[in-house]
């Protein structure tokens, strides 16, 4: 008898505390989230996933540090579809030579993994493009290949050849834009050299097909895109450590309707990946951060007028907002994230995870009444708990029953059916 008490109790437990977390998560949540790089087994500190509350004023309440852990991987890139996190990671390797790794699937709203996708072991990943509704592209640098991955069947499904070490993807219009840095790595050393083959891999979406190749200036691994008509890829040019003089880098503007070279923008030092916000504004680190106009088709920030001299932007928000992660190495946990107005202006400083180095940006929403009529003939009632019944544990995207968009069909669809039971939806 004491058993069955402390089972019930413990159910019960369980329940309520569902039922709270569900209430709790009810509305929109403005959220940064920040890839946390750190290995360093020796002080306790491993990569992991810190995520900061926009919506909150105190900043220190605002930030739940190193929330997810990530094990023992190098977090290289992150993507957000709807409530769902992607974070592509790297196992590591004392050389950085060929290894494996894997797309694992946070789910925003409860704060957990949900989801794994293995890569194989010749892959290095490197980035991730998600293609809605249930397909995502992984560049491969060492495999020279961009990994199709079905995000329904949680697994690589195709191989589309591409360029010699395809680095950055982007993706507009139908077509898939990926930067191949064509450097040349010898195996189980540090040693790099740099070979003029760098291009842009054009590739149909629809049919997982190679279009077109663009070559491009040396050493070209940024890619993006301005939302309309035009791919800016950066060449980050050669450090004189591995060139004599070093080689300065360039930007590259593509018109994605003939997918021929538009312009090129010859830069005075090496270059980072590029950002383009709202504005049409191009945000490169290049010994300051530099911004490029394509509207006017000029340098608003030069080298001699930097924007800021935070660090390369890592994410925009809808408010364009830029995000600036500062990493530090050594695990003496002063790593931050700069939150800057379109003006310039430093908005906040958050604490962040030790090697700070990836930032994504995500409303996550929790879908309310609407979603919670899945049959959507106006009222929440037994219809929709039998449809989200039947469908309990699929996993997948775009599932009849995943009301709060995780990914999977759990109690916490359940509890939200049993919220607004017997509520019109008008």
């Amino acid at each position: 008898m004491y058993i069955h008490r402390l089972t019930f109790t413990s159910v019960l437990t369980i329940l309520v505390f569902v039922v709270l977390s569900v209430y709790a998560q009810e509305g929109v949540q403005n959220l940064a989230i920040v890839a946390n790089g750190l290995r360093k087994p020796e002080a306790d500190i491993s990569p992991s996933l810190s995520i900061v509350n926009l919506d909150e004023l105190n900043l220190k309440k605002a930030v739940e540090n190193e929330i997810i852990p990530l094990g023992a991987v190098i977090p290289s890139d992150m993507k957000v579809q709807g409530n769902l996190l992607y974070v592509l990671n790297q196992y590591p390797d004392l050389f950085l030579d060929p290894r494996g790794g894997s797309v694992e699937i946070i789910n925003l709203l409860t704060r957990s993994n949900v989801g794994s996708i293995p890569l194989d072991s010749d892959t290095t990943p490197k980035q991730i493009a998600l293609i809605p509704p249930s397909k995502a592209y992984v560049t491969g640098l060492y495999s020279d290949e961009i990994k199709v991955v079905d995000l329904n069947q949680n697994r690589v499904v195709k191989r589309i050849p591409s360029g010699p070490m395809p680095d950055g993807i982007t993706i507009l219009n139908g077509k898939a834009y990926v930067a191949n840095s064509a450097y040349v790595k010898e195996p189980g050393t540090w040693n790099v050299s740099y070979e003029d083959k760098s291009s842009v891999t054009v590739i149909d979406i629809r049919t997982d097909t190679l279009l077109k190749t663009i070559p491009m200036p040396m050493n070209t691994s940024g890619i993006t895109n301005d939302g309309e008509s035009k791919v800016i890829a950066v060449s980050s040019g050669v450090s004189d450590w591995f060139s004599p003089g070093g080689i300065p880098g360039a930007i590259v503007l593509i018109d994605t309707v003939t997918d021929e070279i538009e312009k090129t923008i010859e830069l005075e030092t090496m270059a980072g990946a590029p950002t383009v916000d709202s504005m049409k504004r191009v945000f490169i680190s290049s010994g300051g951060l530099l911004v490029y106009d394509l509207v006017s088709k000029a340098w608003t920030h030069d080298a001699d007028n930097p924007f800021t001299d935070l660090g390369e932007v890592g994410a925009i928000d809808q408010n364009d907002n830029l995000y600036i992660t500062k990493a530090d190495w050594t695990g003496g946990r002063m790593d931050e994230l700069y939150v800057v107005a379109p003006d310039g202006t430093l908005l906040n400083t958050y604490r962040v995870g030790p090697g700070a180095s990836i930032v994504a940006v995500a409303q996550v929403q929790s879908i309310g009444i609407v979603g919670a009529d899945v049959n959507q003939d106006g009222i929440v009632n037994i219809l929709d708990l039998v449809i989200v019944s039947n469908n309990f544990a699929q996993t997948g995207t775009d599932l009849q029953g995943d009301i709060n968009r995780d990914g999977i069909v759990d109690i916490f669809d359940l509890v939200r059916i049993a919220k607004y039971f017997g509520e019109n939806v008008h």
